[in-house]
This record gives C-alpha cells, sequence and structure tokens, in this order.
C-alpha cells in the first residue's frame, strides 16, 4: 500500500477485475450495477468523507461521471471481434488534491492580493472538499456547459444585474413615455396607481401612490393651502381658538337666523353662528381655478356642463342656479335645497359631482404632498414636527339616492369630469346598474314617474369607488375607497342595528361630506334608514383598519368631525322629516342653508273635473294625538256622511298616505263589515287587478288606497264617484291625479251620479308644508288659522 492513500483508494487496489462504475472519488469498480443495487453498502467501510458524501447527497458517485465513463467503454471496445480495451483511470489522491489547491491559492494570492485580503476580512477562507474539486473537473468536461455557466453567473450574481438593468432600461423608457404624455398637465405630478397594493396608514394606498411627486405649481404646492382655499380653512388639523366655543352655540342652538330673498334660489333661511355677510352678497364665479378647484376639473367642467349652459355664451362657467349653489357649496355650508324638478336636476346633480370631487382630489393631494415631506425627512434624519392630515379611514364622500338608475348617472358625469383614461370594473358596473333589456314606456305616465323610474330601479345597493390620477375603480374595498354610493336600505343592511354580530359602520367614521339626492324619494322607500345612516355618522371606529394613528386629525380624535362635516340634501319639496334632520344633524359650524320658495296657487289648479272640494281642518291639542284625533274625527264624522245614502256609499276612494293608519282604516272596516277592497304597495299584482275589477263594476263599495302605491304604480282607477283623502299627500301633484280620477267617465256612470261627484279632504294645522303646496303660501296660512273649520273650492 502506498503510504498516504486515502480509504477510496485502498478499497479501490484490490478491485481490479470489475466493471467501472461510479464512485466519489473517481476510481474504477468491477462490481456490476445490478448486483451493486442489491447488495448493501457496508457504511463501516467508508471513510469519513465517503460517509458524509453519503449523507449529504444520497449517493457516492455523480451521474455525469458514470456517463462519461460508459462513452469510454463503448469508445475502447473497437471493431466486433476485437477484444475490449478498457482504459485505465487516473487515481486521484487526497494529497494530490490538497496540493493543487494550495497551488491555486499561491496563484491566486498573489495576482490579486489586495482582493483576498478583503474577502478574508468579510469571511473566512475554507478548504474546498474532494468532491467540490471533482465538480470543477465535471465543469470543465461536461456537455452541459450551458447549465455550469448560467448557475456561475447566479453564483456570482451577474444574471441579476443583467435582469435588474433590463427592467431599469424599461421602466426608463415607460417614464419617457409618461413625461411626454403629461407635459401639458399641470395640475398635479403623482404617478397612475397599480394594482399592487400596502397599508399607508391611510386604508390601502398603492405603492406608486406612496412614490408620487408634488410638483411645485399653482395648483399642488404647499402655499396652494392657506386662508383663501376654504378646504384648507375648513378642514386644517389647528382649528381658531374659538373652535369648542362655536360648537358650544351649536349644541345650545344659538343661530343667527337671517331671511332673504335671492332671484334664482328664491326664499333662503341661513343660519350663521355670527353675522356673515358672504352668504348673500357673493360674487359669480367667473375663473374655477380662482375659487380653488383643481386644475384637470376646471379644464373638463365646461365640457363635460355643456348641455346645461348657453351655447351663445362662451365665457359663461355655471348656470345662475349652478353658480349660487356651488359658492355655497364651496365655503362647506349645509345646504338642505327643497327646489328641486326636473327641469333642474341635471344641474344640480353636475355641481355637486364637480365639487365632491374637487374634495377628493384636495384631500389626497395633501396627504400624499405630506408623505413626501416624511419620506424625505425621514432620509435626512430631520425633524418636521407633527403633520396630521388624515381621518379613521379612507373614505371621505358619501353619496346616497334612492335607486341605481340615479347612480349610473352620478358615474357617468364622474368619468366626463374626471378625465380618467381607465376605468377599472367598468363593464361589471354598467351590467349591473343598467338593465340588460331595454323596457317599454308607457306614455301615458306622468312625466315625473317616467324620470323617476327609467333603468334599474332596485334600491339595495352600494358602490365603492377609488379615485387615482388617471383612473377609477369601481368596486373597490370600502376601507381603500375615497367615494361610496349607496341607497338607505343598502347602507342599513351593512350598518346594522344594535347588537348585530356583523355590524359595519367604521367606513363612515371619517366622511367629510354627504349628499342625499332625490331625498323626497327616501320618504316612499323607509325614512328610519336616513336616520339610522346618520345616527352612525362621523362615530368612533371599532378597528384601526391600519391607519397611522399618529397623522390623524386631532378633532377626530375628539368626536368632533361631526362639527366640520357638510351636509347636502336636495328635495322637491320640504317636510317635518327635513326640518327634523336640519336641526338635528346639520351641525356645521360653517353654517347652514334651507332654501324653498313659495307657492302661489298650488296644484288644486291642476284639477280637471268640475267637482266641489271640500277642506275640512281637525283641530288638537298636540302633534302627538294627532293620528287618533283624526282617526276619530274620520270614524264619527266623514264615514256616516258616506253612508247616508246609496249613491254616496258606492264607488268612494279613501286615499291614505301612511301605511300604519292604512292598518288601522283596515282593521277598522274589518270588524265593522264595510264592503271594502285594500290596494296597498304589498298588494301582489294579482290582487291589484281583482280590487281594481271590483271596485269598477260596483261590486264593493270602498277602495282604501295608499300613497305608496300610487307613488310605484301611479295606477288610474276608474270607476271612482267620490274621493276621500284621509291625509294630504306628500306629493302636491299626487292631490290633482287623485281628483282627476273622477273624470275618467265610463258608460256606467248616470247623470244624477255625476251630478254627486265629491272630494273631501282632512287636514290639520301640523300639514301645512303639505297644505301650502296644494292651495298655494296665503291660502294655507289663512286655512291653518281661521276659526272655521271648512273650507270648499270648486
Amino acid at each position: 500500500m502506498v503510504k498516504g492513500r486515502s480509504a477510496v483508494s485502498k478499497s479501490f487496489a484490490h478491485k481490479k477485475n470489475r466493471e467501472p462504475s461510479q464512485h466519489v472519488s473517481g476510481l474504477a469498480s468491477s462490481k456490476s450495477g445490478s448486483k451493486r443495487k442489491n447488495e448493501s453498502i457496508k457504511f463501516g467501510s467508508l471513510s469519513r468523507k465517503q460517509r458524509n458524501d453519503l449523507k449529504e447527497y444520497g449517493s457516492l458517485i455523480p451521474q455525469d461521471f458514470q456517463d462519461e465513463e460508459e462513452e469510454d467503454n463503448e469508445n475502447a471496445s473497437g471493431e466486433e471481434g476485437e477484444p475490449s480495451l478498457k482504459r485505465p483511470r487516473r487515481v486521484v489522491y487526497e494529497e494530490d488534491l490538497d496540493r493543487q489547491m494550495e497551488e491555486e491559492k499561491v496563484q491566486f494570492e498573489s495576482e490579486d492580493d489586495q482582493s483576498v485580503v478583503d474577502d478574508e476580512e468579510e469571511e473566512s477562507w475554507q478548504k474546498p472538499s474532494a468532491y467540490s474539486q471533482l465538480v470543477g473537473s465535471l465543469q470543465k468536461t461536461s456537455k452541459n456547459q450551458t447549465f455550469y455557466a448560467r448557475i456561475k453567473r447566479e453564483q456570482e450574481g451577474i444574471e441579476d444585474e443583467e435582469e435588474e438593468e433590463e427592467e431599469e432600461d424599461e421602466e426608463d423608457e415607460e417614464e419617457d413615455d409618461d413625461n411626454d404624455a403629461e407635459e401639458d398637465e399641470d395640475e398635479e405630478s403623482m404617478e397612475e396607481d397599480e394594482e399592487e397594493e400596502e397599508d399607508d396608514g391611510q386604508g390601502l394606498i398603492d405603492k406608486e401612490e406612496k412614490q408620487d411627486q408634488v410638483t411645485i405649481g399653482d395648483e399642488s404646492s404647499d402655499d396652494e393651502e392657506n386662508d383663501e382655499d376654504p378646504y384648507a380653512r375648513h378642514f386644517a388639523d389647528e382649528q381658531p381658538k374659538d373652535f369648542d366655543e362655536k360648537i358650544s352655540l351649536v349644541e345650545e342652538r344659538k343661530w343667527k337666523p337671517e331671511t332673504f330673498d335671492d332671484d334664482v334660489l328664491k326664499d333662503v333661511v341661513s343660519y350663521t353662528l355670527s353675522p356673515d355677510k358672504s352668504v348673500k352678497e357673493s360674487k359669480p364665479v367667473t375663473d374655477l381655478v380662482k375659487a380653488k378647484v383643481r386644475g384637470r376639473l376646471s379644464k373638463l367642467w365646461k365640457k363635460a356642463n355643456k348641455e346645461q349652459l348657453n351655447s351663445e355664451d362662451e365665457s359663461q362657467i355655471f348656470t345662475p342656479l349652478q353658480d349660487r349653489l356651488f359658492q355655497q357649496m364651496n365655503e362647506y355650508r349645509d345646504v338642505l335645497y327643497c327646489n328641486r324638478n326636473l327641469d333642474n336636476a341635471t344641474e344640480i346633480r353636475n355641481t355637486y359631482v364637480l365639487h365632491a370631487l374637487n374634495h377628493i382630489h384636495k384631500n389626497r393631494d395633501r396627504i400624499m404632498r405630506n408623505t413626501n415631506k416624511i419620506t424625505k425627512a425621514q432620509a435626512d434624519n430631520a425633524d418636521i414636527g407633527d403633520i396630521r392630515d388624515q381621518g379613521f379611514t379612507r373614505p371621505k364622500v358619501l353619496i346616497v339616492v334612492p335607486f341605481r338608475n340615479s347612480a349610473v348617472e352620478i358615474v357617468d358625469m364622474m368619468i366626463k369630469l374626471s378625465g380618467s383614461e381607465q376605468q377599472e370594473n367598468k363593464k361589471r358596473f354598467y351590467d349591473e346598474y343598467r338593465l340588460r333589456e331595454q323596457e317599454s314606456v308607457d306614455d301615458t305616465k306622468p312625466a315625473d314617474f317616467l324620470a323617476t323610474f327609467k333603468g334599474n330601479i332596485d334600491d339595495h345597493f352600494r358602490l365603492a369607488i377609488k379615485f387615482t390620477r388617471k383612473s377609477m375603480k369601481f368596486y373597490s374595498d370600502y376601507y381603500a375607497a375615497d367615494m361610496i354610493i349607496a341607497s338607505p336600505l343598502g347602507l342599513r343592511m351593512m350598518i346594522g342595528t344594535e347588537g348585530d354580530k356583523k355590524q359595519d359602520f367604521d367606513f363612515l367614521s371619517s366622511i367629510e361630506l354627504v349628499i342625499f339626492d332625490q331625498a323626497n324619494n327616501f320618504l316612499m322607500q323607509n325614512w328610519e334608514h336616513v336616520e339610522h345612516i346618520l345616527q352612525y355618522m362621523n362615530r368612533i371606529p371599532l378597528d384601526t383598519h391600519g391607519c397611522d394613528i399618529s397623522r390623524i386629525k386631532n378633532w377626530y380624535l375628539d368626536k368632533k368631525a361631526q362639527y366640520l362635516r357638510q351636509t347636502l340634501v336636495f328635495t322637491e319639496f320640504l317636510t317635518p322629516e327635513f326640518n327634523a334632520i336640519f336641526n338635528k344633524y346639520f351641525k356645521n359650524i360653517a353654517g347652514k342653508l334651507k332654501i324653498k320658495q313659495k307657492t302661489e296657487d298650488g296644484t288644486i289648479l291642476d284639477v280637471i273635473p268640475q267637482v266641489q272640494q271640500t277642506f275640512t281642518r281637525v283641530d288638537t291639542t298636540s302633534l302627538a294625538a294627532m293620528d287618533d284625533t283624526r282617526f276619530k274625527y274620520f270614524i264619527e264624522k266623514t264615514l256616516p256622511g258616506l253612508r247616508k245614502s246609496a249613491i254616496m256609499q258606492s264607488h268612494t276612494l279613501i286615499f291614505i298616505p301612511s301605511y300604519f293608519d292604512f292598518v288601522r282604516i283596515r282593521n277598522y272596516f274589518e270588524d265593522n263589515m264595510y264592503s271594502y277592497e285594500p290596494l296597498s304597495e304589498y298588494t301582489t299584482p294579482k290582487g291589484i287587478t281583482r280590487a281594481r275589477g271590483q271596485f269598477f263594476h260596483g261590486r264593493t263599495s270602498f277602495l282604501l288606497y295608499t300613497e305608496r302605491v300610487h307613488f310605484f304604480r301611479r295606477l288610474n282607477i276608474r270607476g271612482t264617484f267620490h274621493v276621500v283623502f284621509y291625509g294630504l299627500p306628500d306629493h302636491p301633484q299626487f292631490y290633482n291625479e287623485i281628483v282627476n280620477f273622477l273624470g275618467l267617465k265610463f258608460n256606467e256612470a248616470s247623470a244624477a251620479e255625476e251630478a254627486t261627484f265629491s272630494c273631501t279632504a282632512l287636514f290639520s294645522r301640523y300639514d301645512h308644508l303639505k297644505l301650502e303646496r296644494i292651495v298655494g303660501t296665503e291660502r294655507a296660512q289663512k286655512m291653518c288659522t281661521a276659526q272655521k273649520n271648512v273650507f270648499m273650492f270648486a
């Protein structure tokens, strides 16, 4: 035995006649592969290095070495009939490998001594094993050179650098394209958001959104947010010293009301905490930029609103109504506007959409600007002080509308006005909020009915929208959205009630602008939902939702957000319900306005049949006792008068505004065996057909008809000889529509019956708002205060 030979060499020295096989040291073995597979390896006969290789790699001989040896055997076999010549394998000893390694090490140190020193300081050099040396030799002789070259590049980090360089080149090209496309845009310098999102303390904010840089200019510079900008002044973290004093005045309801007439707004009553001449002496808006409207919105406004403007006057920015409303909105005052109608509905919608988008962009710009400041200060190890510019959650604007078709009109205007290049989930939105099949239109219905119920009239929906500089994302997460458009029912189902396990109202905690459009339709749905929403507005959230506590404004933490929240309500008429929320929930310290107009004649002039109309006032001691007093008067005075004759008893329609009163009268008729048919909003189509048929042919004497069923269906009840209004309708046009049922003559009505046509209406002094819309403001005032109780109109 040669001195210094390894155990591997010894094991192969006396096995010369065995077939070549793979081995970690490269020595030949004559044992066949099949026999060796069946024979277990004697672990104790292996050297320490072989044991380690066997434990680490599961095999003693690399596969590449075996393949190479088989090729050598085939080449050495020669032609047929000639003996096979086996090339001897060179025996590799560990001493030779160690000596070779030492020589390479010395050579490497001589070439670059300094690099070796640095490497040794970072990481101590480890002696390569024999297996590592064999792998190195295989890298030189193997056919898979590309594989080993790629492995080497990955180890040296060259391939990663090349990929990074390629990615950087692509990013540079994209940035160049973006810069070329954005040269004419001055309003912002934030780049478009990507789909990847991460938590940034204010809901979910995109990665690129955090990296946006704010350009110093007219629109996004720090100088912009000063006392001249109503947004910066109203929603500043540091409120004036008299902030708490104003809150005390609001809670004590020590408003300073002022009534004035406006040529456009009509009758206006302003409520401020201190005398403010700017409420009624505001100047027309001639420049949106000077009015602190974001640049892109100001550029696209005239194009989006062109259908409402006078095409001859190119300098016109707003219609007169839009100009008056926007001035009050832009000063962040609460507004209850009760003069909405079919003609100005689009003007109003466009105006509050402009205001909402302007508010969202200003809020987002402030947050991004301050985020850049904080990032720069952290990089410079500088202290910039306390920055508070956020709320508990990201949603800042809430728009409540009755039906999905209203949401479609709002979104259409937002797309035009925002100038967004991309709208994510747009197709899904239109598929769900528009009708897939066009409905047939009944031209016989009134115009307000056709406008209200065109398209999708589903009243259960919620839509969260996220805005970025170049895109809109529909169906965003509620806590990552900037705006929420929903119906009262949709919000109520999400908010829940006290005690519910899945109650969620945190998304309302930081709402700064809430808009109720077509609010009069909420009365026909469920007004309790509206009050429920306002009760949960601006509460302290139950969860943090990833917000940055250090950046939450102090007045949010102090539960004072409701005194800065702006509330806008647009309705066609004023009711006690609107007055209630105006007094209870309109707590904006900037002031509030109630806008309505006097009614000169009322809808009673639209009655077509020549019939005597009798209004009877029911006096009561209090509002709480009004329902019982009215019911008692009806069953003791009105109903017996109808039963005096057979003519008066038949074909009588009783109009009942409230469903609760409807149930009360229905139960009374049922208990007293009256001949009647009920017709309410819960009656099935089959039941409606049956009730109308029975009443038309005179098989039933009374038809109980609710205001809601008339609102949703606008039926024409033929066969009506007598109309009794148990209470006046909220919608003034319903009065003349119901009375006009008397003009739907049919062959069975005789001249004597036509002569007995009558109309009777019960009212109280608490119905003054309803009464003035029917008979006029001056007449209503006299009818509620006069000594006599019966008033007749012909």
